[in-house]
């Protein structure tokens, strides 16, 4: 497997301001690095639940065309922008929109062929012949985000704030319960 983002979003869904809110800090002398400890906690949030918050293109390659279904590593997805993969004559084909269904109800989301069709069965079968373009998030603001993400953010993010030292001799402070709790609620099942 293999995974890209190539288009990351505009905005973070939680801002400094919203992060020094959070926190309680009026001051502006540390707005730098809790912007960074909020966009950190972003990713780490992200990459643990396998969720996009705010919209972004993936490009996810694989090398064969399974027997059941694609199961798609990023979720909520939007849309398939398009399946290319290479022909036994080494050309790039694309894989016809209509040849395939999109099962983004589902949790990770699913691609299969869609009724009376098949994968393509020309494909050369070298590592990472197969590149599926998909965008995928809750939307384009932090307004489209789950409150439970966001505050998982947000506690994490101050949880740095306040503990800057990994090794600490003594009286190491665990990330809060409440962490765990929040990000329960977004994982899909899937084991990696």
């Amino acid at each position: 497997m293999n995974l890209e983002q190539t288009s990351a979003p505009s905005v973070e869904p939680v801002t400094t301001t919203d992060q020094k809110n959070w926190m309680r800090v009026s001051a502006s002398d540390e707005d730098t690095l809790i912007g960074s400890l909020a966009a950190a906690a972003r990713s780490y949030f992200e990459m643990a639940t396998r969720r996009q918050l705010i919209t972004a293109t993936w490009v996810y390659k694989i090398t064969n065309f399974p027997s059941g279904e694609i199961v798609l590593p990023i979720s909520p997805v939007q849309s398939i922008t398009h399946i290319k993969y290479y022909d036994n004559n080494d050309s790039l084909q694309t894989w016809s929109a209509s040849d395939y269904v999109l099962d983004k109800s589902s949790t990770p989301a699913r691609i299969r062929p869609a009724a009376n069709k098949d994968y393509p069965s020309d494909t050369r079968g070298e590592l990472y012949d197969i590149a599926i373009t998909f965008v995928a998030g809750y939307g384009d603001a932090a307004t489209d985000c789950p409150d439970g993400a966001l505050t998982a953010i947000k506690l994490l993010a101050a949880n740095w704030f306040e503990n800057r030292e990994s090794n600490a001799p003594i009286n190491l402070t665990p990330v809060p319960m409440a962490l765990d709790a929040l990000m329960l609620q977004f994982w899909d099942g899937t084991v990696s």
